[in-house]
Protein backbone atom coordinates (compact mmCIF):
# COMPACT_ATOMS: atom_id res chain seq x y z
CA UNK A 1 0.00 0.00 0.00
CA UNK A 2 1.25 3.33 -1.13
CA UNK A 3 -0.04 7.13 0.11
CA UNK A 4 -2.04 9.10 -2.51
CA UNK A 5 -0.98 12.37 -1.82
CA UNK A 6 -3.44 14.11 -4.23
CA UNK A 7 -6.40 13.07 -1.96
CA UNK A 8 -4.58 14.25 1.37
CA UNK A 9 -2.59 17.36 2.32
CA UNK A 10 -0.90 17.30 5.32
CA UNK A 11 2.24 18.99 7.76
CA UNK A 12 5.03 17.45 7.93
CA UNK A 13 6.70 16.96 11.46
CA UNK A 14 10.28 17.61 10.93
CA UNK A 15 12.25 18.56 14.34
CA UNK A 16 16.02 19.13 14.90
CA UNK A 17 16.15 17.63 18.53
CA UNK A 18 15.08 14.30 19.24
CA UNK A 19 13.35 15.12 22.16
CA UNK A 20 10.90 16.92 20.40
CA UNK A 21 9.89 14.01 17.63
CA UNK A 22 9.74 11.61 20.51
CA UNK A 23 7.31 14.00 21.77
CA UNK A 24 5.56 14.31 18.86
CA UNK A 25 5.96 10.88 18.31
CA UNK A 26 3.91 9.94 21.36
CA UNK A 27 0.84 12.19 21.03
CA UNK A 28 0.45 10.63 17.23
CA UNK A 29 0.67 7.12 19.14
CA UNK A 30 3.72 5.95 17.82
CA UNK A 31 4.87 5.36 21.41
CA UNK A 32 7.63 7.10 21.30
CA UNK A 33 9.55 5.62 18.01
CA UNK A 34 11.61 8.09 16.13
CA UNK A 35 14.11 7.45 12.87
CA UNK A 36 16.33 10.24 11.45
CA UNK A 37 16.28 11.80 7.58
CA UNK A 38 19.41 12.73 6.39
CA UNK A 39 19.45 16.13 3.85
CA UNK A 40 23.08 16.96 3.07
CA UNK A 41 24.97 15.66 5.77
CA UNK A 42 22.48 17.10 8.30
CA UNK A 43 20.24 15.39 10.66
CA UNK A 44 16.48 15.66 11.34
CA UNK A 45 13.85 14.04 13.62
CA UNK A 46 10.58 12.77 12.49
CA UNK A 47 8.39 10.41 14.60
CA UNK A 48 7.43 6.68 13.60
CA UNK A 49 10.02 4.47 13.18
CA UNK A 50 9.70 4.85 9.48
CA UNK A 51 7.99 7.64 7.43
CA UNK A 52 5.18 5.07 6.15
CA UNK A 53 4.71 4.82 10.06
CA UNK A 54 4.62 8.66 10.73
CA UNK A 55 2.42 8.77 7.70
CA UNK A 56 0.04 6.06 8.22
CA UNK A 57 -0.71 8.02 12.01
CA UNK A 58 -1.57 11.13 10.06
CA UNK A 59 -3.77 10.04 7.16
CA UNK A 60 -7.19 8.86 7.42
CA UNK A 61 -7.92 5.53 5.83
CA UNK A 62 -9.09 6.67 2.59
CA UNK A 63 -5.97 8.63 1.77
CA UNK A 64 -4.10 5.10 0.73
CA UNK A 65 -4.46 3.22 -2.16
CA UNK A 66 -2.57 0.52 -4.17
CA UNK A 67 0.30 1.55 -6.42
CA UNK A 68 0.90 -0.87 -9.05
CA UNK A 69 3.96 0.12 -10.68
CA UNK A 70 7.44 1.26 -9.91
CA UNK A 71 7.18 4.89 -11.61
CA UNK A 72 4.28 5.58 -9.44
CA UNK A 73 6.45 4.48 -6.62
CA UNK A 74 9.27 6.50 -7.51
CA UNK A 75 6.40 9.56 -7.84
CA UNK A 76 5.30 8.90 -4.29
CA UNK A 77 8.26 8.92 -2.72
CA UNK A 78 9.40 11.87 -4.52
CA UNK A 79 6.71 13.45 -3.29
CA UNK A 80 7.01 12.95 0.52
CA UNK A 81 11.01 13.97 -0.10
CA UNK A 82 9.85 17.14 -1.67
CA UNK A 83 7.55 17.69 1.65
CA UNK A 84 10.11 17.00 3.63
CA UNK A 85 12.22 19.00 2.51
CA UNK A 86 9.85 22.25 2.46
CA UNK A 87 9.55 21.87 6.11
CA UNK A 88 13.35 21.33 6.70
CA UNK A 89 13.49 25.10 4.77
CA UNK A 90 11.78 26.27 7.39
CA UNK A 91 13.74 24.93 9.84
CA UNK A 92 16.88 26.19 8.39
CA UNK A 93 15.58 29.69 7.80
CA UNK A 94 14.32 29.90 11.35
CA UNK A 95 17.96 28.65 12.74
CA UNK A 96 19.68 31.06 10.97
CA UNK A 97 21.43 32.54 13.08
CA UNK A 98 22.69 29.30 14.64
CA UNK A 99 24.07 28.19 11.27
CA UNK A 100 25.62 31.33 9.97
CA UNK A 101 27.60 31.39 13.64
CA UNK A 102 28.62 27.72 14.50
CA UNK A 103 32.06 27.20 12.89
CA UNK A 104 31.94 30.57 10.78
CA UNK A 105 35.03 33.28 10.73
CA UNK A 106 33.37 36.65 11.89
CA UNK A 107 35.90 38.63 12.04
CA UNK A 108 39.53 38.70 10.42
CA UNK A 109 42.62 41.09 11.23
CA UNK A 110 44.95 40.98 8.35
CA UNK A 111 47.81 43.04 10.17
CA UNK A 112 47.75 40.00 12.92
CA UNK A 113 46.68 37.25 10.09
CA UNK A 114 44.10 36.58 13.17
CA UNK A 115 40.45 34.76 12.88
CA UNK A 116 37.81 35.10 15.22
CA UNK A 117 34.58 33.24 16.15
CA UNK A 118 32.49 30.33 17.42
CA UNK A 119 34.16 27.07 16.39
CA UNK A 120 30.93 25.56 17.86
CA UNK A 121 27.75 26.27 19.48
CA UNK A 122 26.35 23.58 21.33
CA UNK A 123 22.86 24.87 22.56
CA UNK A 124 20.62 28.26 22.00
CA UNK A 125 18.45 29.46 24.37
CA UNK A 126 18.61 26.61 26.57
CA UNK A 127 18.10 24.10 23.91
CA UNK A 128 20.93 20.94 22.20
CA UNK A 129 22.32 22.04 18.85
CA UNK A 130 22.57 18.99 16.47
CA UNK A 131 25.50 19.59 14.14
CA UNK A 132 25.99 18.59 10.33
CA UNK A 133 26.63 15.01 11.30
CA UNK A 134 23.75 14.54 13.37
CA UNK A 135 25.45 14.60 16.86
CA UNK A 136 24.87 16.81 20.27
CA UNK A 137 27.53 18.18 22.22
CA UNK A 138 26.66 18.61 26.23
CA UNK A 139 28.23 21.62 28.02
CA UNK A 140 30.54 19.82 29.69
CA UNK A 141 31.95 17.40 27.36
CA UNK A 142 32.71 20.40 25.32
CA UNK A 143 34.60 22.23 28.12
CA UNK A 144 36.89 19.25 29.06
CA UNK A 145 37.57 18.70 25.51
CA UNK A 146 38.46 22.64 24.94
CA UNK A 147 40.72 22.59 28.08
CA UNK A 148 42.54 19.50 26.75
CA UNK A 149 43.14 20.80 23.79
CA UNK A 150 44.78 24.17 24.98
CA UNK A 151 46.72 22.42 26.89
CA UNK A 152 48.21 19.86 25.20
CA UNK A 153 47.55 20.97 21.52
CA UNK A 154 46.51 24.00 20.07
CA UNK A 155 47.56 23.24 16.62
CA UNK A 156 45.12 24.11 14.03
CA UNK A 157 46.17 22.32 10.17
CA UNK A 158 44.30 22.86 7.00
CA UNK A 159 41.15 20.43 6.84
CA UNK A 160 42.75 18.38 9.44
CA UNK A 161 45.90 17.59 7.44
CA UNK A 162 49.44 18.04 6.73
CA UNK A 163 51.59 20.31 8.53
CA UNK A 164 50.66 22.82 10.88
CA UNK A 165 49.28 26.30 9.31
CA UNK A 166 48.39 27.99 12.47
CA UNK A 167 47.73 28.25 16.27
CA UNK A 168 44.69 28.76 18.97
CA UNK A 169 45.88 32.01 20.41
CA UNK A 170 42.67 32.98 22.49
CA UNK A 171 39.96 30.22 23.38
CA UNK A 172 36.59 31.12 25.99
CA UNK A 173 34.53 28.39 26.52
CA UNK A 174 30.80 29.97 26.70
CA UNK A 175 29.28 28.17 29.43
CA UNK A 176 25.74 29.06 31.32
CA UNK A 177 28.11 28.36 34.99
CA UNK A 178 31.11 30.51 33.27
CA UNK A 179 29.05 33.18 32.25
CA UNK A 180 27.22 33.75 35.35
CA UNK A 181 30.72 33.86 37.42
CA UNK A 182 32.13 36.34 35.35
CA UNK A 183 28.81 38.34 34.75
CA UNK A 184 28.28 38.22 30.54
CA UNK A 185 24.99 37.41 29.20
CA UNK A 186 24.75 34.96 26.53
CA UNK A 187 22.04 33.22 24.90
CA UNK A 188 24.46 30.47 23.78
CA UNK A 189 26.74 27.76 25.01
CA UNK A 190 29.85 26.91 22.66
CA UNK A 191 33.73 27.86 21.77
CA UNK A 192 34.83 30.99 21.03
CA UNK A 193 38.44 31.23 19.42
CA UNK A 194 41.08 33.20 18.12
CA UNK A 195 43.16 31.53 15.61
CA UNK A 196 46.59 32.95 14.38
CA UNK A 197 47.73 31.54 10.85
CA UNK A 198 51.14 31.27 10.25
CA UNK A 199 51.00 29.48 6.36
CA UNK A 200 51.24 32.13 3.32
CA UNK A 201 49.09 29.71 1.70
CA UNK A 202 46.26 29.24 3.72
CA UNK A 203 46.11 32.87 4.67
CA UNK A 204 45.61 33.41 0.90
CA UNK A 205 42.43 30.97 1.32
CA UNK A 206 41.11 32.76 4.46
CA UNK A 207 41.25 35.89 2.87
CA UNK A 208 39.56 34.91 -0.80
CA UNK A 209 36.75 33.49 1.23
CA UNK A 210 38.20 29.70 0.27
CA UNK A 211 38.51 29.04 3.63
CA UNK A 212 35.77 30.59 5.35
CA UNK A 213 35.11 28.37 8.93
CA UNK A 214 36.84 26.85 11.35
CA UNK A 215 36.02 22.79 11.73
CA UNK A 216 36.54 20.93 14.78
CA UNK A 217 38.60 17.64 14.50
CA UNK A 218 38.58 14.64 17.26
CA UNK A 219 37.71 11.59 18.48
CA UNK A 220 34.61 10.62 20.66
CA UNK A 221 32.54 7.93 22.05
CA UNK A 222 28.89 8.18 21.01
CA UNK A 223 26.08 7.92 23.70
CA UNK A 224 22.49 7.87 23.15
CA UNK A 225 21.01 11.68 23.50
CA UNK A 226 18.66 11.85 26.43
CA UNK A 227 18.14 15.69 26.42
Amino acid sequence: MKFNFKKYQHDMDVYSTPDEAKSKSVSLGLGGAIHIYDLDGQAYYIPGESHEAYLASKMPEDAMEPEEDDEAEDATEDRMIEAIRAVIAEIMGKSQTIEELSGKILKFDEEQRMVYGWASVVTEKGEAVVDRQGDVIKPDVMLKAVNQFMEYVRVGKEMHDGKQVGVVVHSWPVTDDICKAVGIQSDREGWIVAFKVYDEEVWAKVKSGQLGAFSIGGRAVKEAYNG
